[in-house]
Parts: C-alpha cells; sequence; structure tokens
C-alpha cells in the first residue's frame, strides 16, 4: 500500500500566517497573541478548577473562533470552515470514541467474574502493580490505541485496592508506549510527513522513550507507596532490571524491525515472565475462568493485526471512508469490535445483570466521549486554520541558531498536550520541524524523532486525557489531583529530549 495513505494528506495543516497577516492586516504580534489565545485560556481554565471538565475546552472553543477567523488564509470563509471541520473532527474522533464505548463494556462484562474473585484471598503485591503500570497497560494500549490501556490499568487499579486519585494516575502511566499504541499510525505518520527512515526515526524515538521511561521509575516508586504498595528494596532492583531488559527490547525492536509490532516484540517477554512468575502456585479454576476473556481478547487483538492473511480479508471488507482524505474506519477490523466480539458473549451466559451493565458502561463512557469530540474539534480548528503552525513557526524564529534544536522538544510537548494525540502534534508541527532540523546538523531522523517523542510523552499531561481520566475513573478524582502526581512525566520527557540533544551536540 502507498504511503502516506491518503488520511495523512488530510491530517497535515499548511502554514496560512503570512496569507492571513495580509488579509486582515493585523500586526503580527497581534495575530500570535490572538493565535494563541484559546490555548493561554484553556490552561488558566484548568488552573482554575472551575466548572467542571467541560468549562476549559469550552471557553477554548470560544476564542477558537476568532483565531481560526484571522489565521484562514484570504477569501476563505470562516462559518462553513468551522462546520466542515467540526464534522471532519467528528469523525476522526469516532474510532477513538468507539473504543473507548467498547472498553467500557468489556470491562462491564468482565465485573462479575472480578467480583467474584475478591472473595478470594489473594496477596496485594508491589510486583503485579508493576505488571499492571509498565507491562500489562501498555500492552492493551500497543494492540488497540486511544487511551484504551488507561481502562484496563484502572480496573486493574481497583482490582488491587489501590486508593483514589493515586490508582487514576497510575493507569495514566500506561501511556508511555503512545508511539506505539495501536500499532503506531501516528508514527508511520511523523516519519511519511519528515521523510525520513521509518526504521531510524523509530530507534531514535525509542532511544529517547529509553531514557524516559528509567526517570518514570521514581515516580512509580512514589505512587505505589501512596498505594501501600512500595514493596521491599528487592522488589525494587526487579522493577529496574525489568524495566532495563524493557527498554532494550524496545530499541533492538525498532532497529530489527518496524514500528508496527516493534511494541508488542518489547513488551511481551516481560509481560510473559511477570505473570508467570506472579501466578505460580495460586491459579484456580475461578481464577483461570476469570483470565479467559482477557486471554481470547489478546489473541483476537494479535492474530487481527499480525496474520497478514487475516489482517487483509478483514480490511478488505466494511470500510467506512465519508472523507477521503481522512482514515477509513474498517469496522471489521477495529479494535472496539474485536472488544465487543468479546464482551457480548461473556454478557450473554450472565444469569443476571446484563442490562445494568450496559447501562453502567454507557453512562461512565458518556463524559470521555464528549470531552474527545470537543478537543478534537478545536485541535481540527487551530490546525486546520494555520493557527497552530504560526505559533510554532513564531517560537522557533525567536529561539535563535544556537538554542533552536532545543526548541523542537518543547514545540512536540506542546503539540502533544494540546492535542492529546501524536498523530495531531506530528500532523500539526512535523513540515515546521522536519524543515528547521535540515540546518541543524544532526542525524535527518533524530529531531523529527524527538517531535514524535516529546509529542507522544506529554499526551499523558494532555487536558483531554486527564479529564476523560478524571471522569472515567468516577471516584472524585479531579484533574489537580492528577497534574500534582503526574507533573514529572513532562518534566522527565523533556529532560530526556534535552539530554540527548545535549550528547550529540557536545558528541
Amino acid at each position: 500500500m502507498p504511503w502516506p495513505p491518503p488520511g495523512a494528506r488530510g491530517l497535515a495543516c499548511q502554514p496560512r500566517a503570512a496569507e492571513a497577516h495580509a488579509a486582515t492586516g493585523a500586526q503580527p504580534s497581534v495575530l500570535i497573541f490572538l493565535q494563541a489565545s484559546p490555548l493561554l485560556l484553556l490552561v488558566a481554565v484548568l488552573a482554575a478548577r472551575r466548572g467542571g471538565p467541560l468549562a476549559p475546552v469550552l471557553a477554548a472553543l470560544a476564542l477558537a473562533v476568532p483565531a481560526a477567523a484571522a489565521s484562514l488564509a484570504g477569501g476563505a470563509s470562516l462559518i462553513p470552515f468551522l462546520l466542515t471541520e467540526a464534522l471532519r473532527g467528528a469523525w476522526l474522533a469516532l474510532a477513538p470514541a468507539a473504543i473507548t464505548a467498547a472498553g467500557l463494556l468489556f470491562h462491564e462484562a468482565v465485573t462479575g467474574e472480578a467480583e467474584a474473585q475478591q472473595a478470594v484471598p489473594r496477596a496485594r503485591s508491589h510486583a503485579e502493580l508493576f505488571t499492571a503500570v509498565f507491562l500489562l497497560g501498555p500492552f492493551f494500549e500497543t494492540v488497540t490505541g486511544f487511551g484504551i490501556g488507561v481502562v484496563f490499568s484502572l480496573s486493574a487499579m481497583r482490582r488491587l485496592g489501590v486508593p483514589a486519585p493515586a490508582a487514576a494516575a497510575l493507569s495514566l502511566l500506561s501511556q508511555v508506549l503512545i508511539p506505539w499504541g495501536a500499532l503506531g499510525p501516528g508514527t508511520l505518520l511523523g516519519a511519511a510527513l519528515a521523510g525520513v527512515d521509518l526504521r531510524a526515526f523509530g530507534a531514535w524515538t525509542s532511544a529517547a522513550s529509553a531514557a524516559w521511561l528509567l526517570l518514570l521509575l521514581p515516580l512509580f516508586w512514589r505512587l505505589a507507596r501512596e498505594a501501600g504498595l512500595s514493596g521491599t528494596v528487592r522488589e525494587r532492583a526487579g522493577d529496574a532490571i525489568t524495566m532495563v531488559v524493557l527498554v532494550t527490547l524496545l530499541v533492538g525492536a525498532n532497529l530489527l524491525a518496524t514500528v508496527e509490532v516493534a511494541g508488542l516484540i518489547a513488551l511481551s517477554p516481560p509481560l510473559l515472565v511477570r505473570l508467570f512468575r506472579e501466578g505460580r502456585g495460586v491459579p484456580d479454576a475461578r481464577a483461570r475462568r476469570a483470565a479467559l476473556p482477557y486471554l481470547a481478547l489478546s489473541l483476537l487483538l494479535l492474530a487481527t493485526r499480525l496474520v497478514p492473511p487475516v489482517q487483509a480479508a478483514l480490511t478488505a471488507h466494511g470500510m467506512l471512508r465519508p472523507y477521503p482524505d481522512l482514515p477509513g474506519i474498517a469496522t471489521l477490523h477495529h479494535p472496539a469490535t474485536m472488544l465487543a466480539l468479546v464482551a457480548l458473549p461473556v454478557l450473554a451466559v450472565r444469569s443476571e445483570g446484563r442490562w445494568a451493565a450496559l447501562a453502567r458502561a454507557a453512562a461512565r463512557a458518556r463524559m470521555p466521549i464528549i470531552l474527545l469530540f470537543l478537543y478534537v474539534v478545536l485541535a481540527r480548528w487551530l490546525g486546520a486554520s494555520g493557527a497552530a503552525a504560526s505559533l510554532a513557526g513564531a517560537l522557533a524564529a525567536s529561539a535563535g541558531p544556537v538554542a533552536m534544536p532545543f526548541v523542537t522538544p518543547v514545540l512536540g510537548a506542546a503539540g502533544g498536550f494540546f492535542t492529546g494525540t501524536n498523530v495531531g502534534s506530528n500532523s500539526i508541527l512535523m513540515p515546521i520541524q522536519s524543515a528547521l532540523a535540515g540546518k541543524q546538523g544532526f542525524p535527518p531522523a533524530f529531531l523529527p524523532a524527538l517531535q514524535n517523542f516529546t509529542g507522544s510523552a506529554l499526551c499523558i499531561l494532555a487536558p483531554m486525557r486527564i479529564s476523560a481520566t478524571a471522569a472515567l475513573a468516577a471516584d472524585g478524582t479531579t484533574e489537580a489531583d492528577l497534574y500534582r502526581r503526574l507533573w514529572w512525566t513532562g518534566a522527565a520527557a523533556l529532560l530526556a529530549a534535552l539530554g540527548w540533544i545535549a550528547a550529540l551536540r557536545l558528541g
């Protein structure tokens, strides 16, 4: 199949700042402030912690209208643009929204067995917590994407009795392999837009991710202590050894294979070893029965993605693509379909409570889906109008030649924070980042890969993900609770990226 696919062309925005300035007559500083105002207001309302989860994005959307109007090329009509991009945003939001809903349905389907398991005496172990956060959650995120790893990790936190809001914070750490989430479409798109070798792009992304993952261990240990599962010195040493193995496999898989399967290759050996060690001597018939849906889902996802004839057969039929320049949805191959195929039979064999489980899943999915749609529309209005690209260009131009390489991770971080997806961050910023990278004397794929890495890492702190996770937790956890616990994820990502830049510059 040719690359980039039709959807890649539609996702990339083209800078229109010069045309907009000429058409409006606005001073550059006034125009930049106007384009930045939706994002500044978003941060301000989030910091004020008022108005509930919808208030920040609704406020940002209100200011995005004049920002888009000022950024559009001369002759473009505002109202048709806003309506068109809202509909296109709704289409882009449909795929992750379906997975969120189906993931919650799966969770409700297996809850009966999980509740039955709570009656069985079992130890709450530090090792199980590490496995849930850094192996099992990322595994589901790798094969499904769209943040569904949070759903599975949050369920695991509840089974382990982790108190709120530590449970929600730990579940968000399952997003650490976003560049390989859903088998890496955002990373594939980033490499295509940058025009660099995919294997080198994936290898540099994994090198930055390796440093970041090691820097996240102290944060995990602090949250584990809050959860009452701090672990012994030996257990923490085991965490460190497992993490070193994981990052080594991640870098090696990206060097030897491609990004589509690199995450699975890296996660599978340590995950299998951990699950085997933690399960020795304790499984009984009820435990095995409770594990069957998870096993069935894993096998189904792997078979439909790693067996080429199966993948080809499922993607050949049932494709929905209302917009030729945006990605389509292969309904038979979609992760939501796989989740539903496992969840519905599990619900069907229940003796009671089927309709109540469906109602609970629908109720829990409502707010995350609304937030997802609104944030995607915000990203479309700012990205497709040229406002986001104009802001990025202004920031890069103000940095100067010496500091220019260090702007790359900052731009990537901002893109990931405000779009909540590496697809959005790469499509908005990669054309500018790749143009800047050609003048810096680094390996061709290096700076574009840092854009991909930091844009992915900061997705953990994106308002849409933080708000959606707080809504999913439904236990009184607030966005402020999560930001207080997880700020180090963003700081560590920037530290890892800047460290690589300094190392190569000194070298």
